[in-house]
């Protein structure tokens, strides 16, 4: 365990939003902590990836990705239809 200053119109804040979700100060600080750590974590995983992605390897995506996925959700989903075809009553 660790102990950390930090002033005391933080902590006041700190401690009204804790209670407003019903929840102990230091369950609280650690949740903000862990959100904050993995966010951070995220950022720099993105920033180490740049690049790792090529256009010339995904022409599927050449028209963007909501594109793509709007095309592929209106496409046939033949192993639905083969589902319900073998589970229908002769």
């Amino acid at each position: 365990m660790v102990n950390v200053e930090i002033p005391d119109a933080l902590a006041q804040e700190i401690d009204r939003l804790a209670e407003a979700e019903h929840k102990q100060f230091p369950v609280y600080v650690a949740e903000l902590l862990w959100q904050d750590v993995k966010r951070r974590q995220q950022r720099q995983a993105l920033l180490e990836a740049n690049g790792a992605w090529l256009a010339e390897d995904h022409p599927e995506l050449a028209d963007g990705g909501a594109a793509y996925v709007e095309r592929i959700r209106s496409e046939p989903d033949e192993r639905f239809d083969e589902a319900i075809r073998s589970n229908q009553l002769p």
